[in-house]
């Protein structure tokens, strides 16, 4: 392994984290509060929200891959073991982000198109209120255990970046001497 091939993994590693955590804090902190408290109604809202949540899933799913492509550099060049445990938090990851992104969103999205108004429901629409209410409760605890994932994904992977820059450097020591 090189200096300039474990620069490139790292570099596919840190932007797919970002692309990925960074979307998703973002949006949590800095979107979708403001939308629903700046918005007029919660109708508008929810449609504005929908579709920045599509927007949203598909950068998470670029994260993805950039980090999929950073992790199998990362085991092609070193075959070590430690790189597993990242590839396994990353598969988990994708794993949430299918149950809350394709399947979680179309549920909703159909919950919507059946309720007449989240300002003022309809007393037909109350079921549906209280049945999209309970997504949306599993859809952020989904969203908030990728961001916990993906955060001890960063540390742990960073850590095994150090170790591997070490070995190097330790390597490029011994080789001059």
């Amino acid at each position: 392994m090189t200096h300039n091939k474990l620069m490139v993994a790292m570099l596919f590693v840190y932007a797919g984290m970002t692309l990925w955590l960074g979307s998703l804090a973002f949006f949590g902190i800095g979107v979708a509060p403001v939308i629903f408290k700046t918005l007029p109604s919660k109708d508008l809202a929810g449609a504005l929200n929908a579709v920045i949540l599509h927007r949203l899933n598909m950068m998470e799913l670029s994260g993805a891959v950039m980090l999929g492509v950073g992790c199998a550099l990362l085991f092609a060049m070193s075959r070590d073991k430690k790189i597993l445990v990242s590839i396994a938090v990353l598969v988990l990851m994708v794993g949430l982000w299918c149950v809350y992104a394709l399947v979680l969103t179309p549920q909703m999205n159909d919950l919507r198109t059946q309720i007449n108004s989240f300002d003022a429901p309809l007393t037909t629409s109350l079921p549906f209120v209280q049945t999209f209410r309970g997504y949306h409760v599993w859809y952020s605890r989904l969203v908030g255990a990728n961001m916990i994932a993906g955060l001890i994904l960063l540390v742990w992977q960073t850590r095994h970046f150090l170790l591997l820059a070490q070995n190097l450097h330790q390597k490029s020591i011994n080789e001059t001497a």
